[in-house]
């Protein structure tokens, strides 16, 4: 552990924390390595993403061994006792400390790393590193509660305590802000956090945790990248007491699987099929229709929580519908660096190819494209990187692909409803249950919708908006357990119950 150094400021004497790590890296944004025990370890193989914009080669990455994993895990445990004893309102300030150093001082190279790996947008990608500062912000002031009962006999205490170690597994989707929610939780409430970003962006990951060493001890937040093995790894390791994974619904089902071996706590952030419901008293159809589209499209559509499904109310549902094709017809689509880009590629082959295989299903079929379609799969066969054009589909069949499974990329489909409860029915009609958005002049009738719908958030008269303060958890299959919010700080915590008896 590293000692108290002090230094002067503008004349005074500051003393740096006792318990931070010493290490200040002078950041290399063209080279990345593991972060283990507080240092950089590089590994004897490498692997490098692609840039989903240009379909150029980026940056070697490490690919972990088993040893790697247990070396981490090693200085994680190794590190828990001291950390996990740490007054609370410390590992607070060292949350802030480090959300100010990598999202404020390092925030535009960070959002430049991510627009690389991602094909973000800029808007985008600076969206979600000013919502990972907030995710820092939040936490200062959480505390955790305790429950007290007291008679003549006893007191009985109830407190929530850290696990140990948790691995964070990431997806590829939000590599940054995905993470910090599950790092800043970890830490507040005395945990290790070993973080696994997804081997199609692992850049923006692996330079944040090695920003971090500058405030942490070590063992405290390490990364790891690598291939498909590394997730087995981290899951099956014995000496890791928690995993918390964001991702797809089959790999969210092995996870659980195996953790039952060892009986690890889990928590699962996982797919949805987000319905929207525009009632019939929507005054203002075009500002509704522009909003319900954006959040349609948004990070090209590569959002868990995001708008997979649009049912309108009839009475309104041609003008909203031509309102909608206009604005989507309007988003532009291109690389991060071009102005006026809201729309950027897929960011991987494998979703790309998934996403098409959507719009083949509905042209075979023969469904009504009224944007996008044919032309937007001619023009992203991939030489230049992996766009396509916002689709919308007008009125597929129920039981189609594009009603019953999670896109994950920029096509929608858009159906019409006779009443609340149809739409409610045909809402509630998925095995997932991650988010949903009703629109309604009267919020009362829109509440009321939302309490019915069989989802872990409703977002009224917006499209969804995960946000550091809410928890952010799925029904069905849509995951176990959550993220964010007061309650994301418990998810991380065992629960003790004291019993100290009077003495007499």
């Amino acid at each position: 552990m590293a000692h108290s150094n002090a230094k002067q400021t503008n004349g005074t004497t500051q003393e740096a924390h006792p318990i931070t790590n010493g290490f200040k890296p002078k950041i290399d944004w063209t080279s990345f390595a593991n972060i283990i025990n507080g240092q950089p370890r590089t590994s004897s193989k490498t692997y490098h993403s692609t840039d989903p914009s240009t379909l150029e080669p980026l940056w070697e990455a490490p690919v972990s061994t088993s040893q790697d994993v247990d070396e981490a895990v090693s200085a994680a445990r190794a590190a828990f006792p001291s950390w996990s004893l740490t007054p609370v309102e410390i590992r607070a300030k060292l949350l802030v400390h480090f959300g100010k150093l990598a999202f404020h001082d390092h925030g535009a190279e960070l959002t430049a790393l991510l627009q690389r790996e991602t094909g973000k947008p800029t808007f985008v990608a600076a969206i979600e590193v000013a919502n990972s500062y907030n995710h820092c912000t939040f936490h200062e002031n959480l505390r955790l509660p305790e429950e007290r009962w007291e008679d003549d006999e006893k007191v009985i205490v109830t407190r929530y305590v850290p696990m140990g170690v948790v691995a964070a597994i990431i997806p590829w989707n939000f590599p940054i802000v995905l993470a910090i929610g599950k790092i800043c939780a970890g830490l507040l409430t005395g945990n290790c956090v070993i973080v696994k970003p997804s081997p199609f962006t692992p850049y923006s990951a692996l330079k944040m945790v090695e920003i971090a060493q500058e405030m942490f001890p070590p063992g405290v937040l390490q990364v790891l990248g690598g291939d498909d093995q590394l997730g087995p790894w981290l899951v099956a390791h014995p000496g890791i007491q928690k995993i918390n994974f964001a991702g797809s619904i089959d790999t969210g089902k092995k996870i659980m699987a195996e953790c039952a071996k060892t009986l690890k706590r889990v928590t699962l952030e996982l797919g949805g099929n987000d319905a929207c419901i525009v009632c019939e008293d929507v005054a203002d159809v075009e500002g509704a229709a522009a909003q319900v589209a954006l959040g349609c499209f948004f990070n090209t559509g590569q959002m868990c929580v995001c708008t997979k499904r649009v049912y309108v109310a009839e009475a309104i549902y041609d003008r909203f519908l031509e309102a909608m094709v206009r604005f989507t017809n309007g988003l532009k689509v291109g690389r991060p660096g071009e102005e006026g880009v809201m729309v950027g590629p897929v960011q991987n082959v494998m979703q790309f190819e998934k996403v098409k295989g959507f719009f083949k299903d509905s042209l075979e079929k023969g469904h009504k494209f009224v944007a996008g379609g044919q032309e937007a799969l001619e023009n992203g066969e991939g030489e230049k990187g992996f766009f396509l054009k916002p689709a919308i589909v007008d009125r597929p069949p129920t039981e189609s692909k594009i009603v019953q499974e999670e896109q994950f990329g920029p096509i929608v489909p858009v159906l019409s409803f006779s009443s609340i409860d149809d739409a409610i029915a045909a809402a509630n009609d998925s095995p997932m249950g991650l988010g949903a958005c009703v629109w309604s002049d009267d919020v009362a009738a829109a509440e009321a919708i939302g309490l019915r719908l069989e989802v872990g958030m409703v977002y009224i008269n917006s499209f969804e908006k995960p946000d550091c303060q809410g928890y952010m958890s799925g029904h069905k299959m849509s995951g176990i357990g959550g993220d964010s919010g007061t309650l994301g700080v418990k998810e991380m915590c065992n629960v003790q119950v004291m019993h100290t008896y009077k003495r007499r």
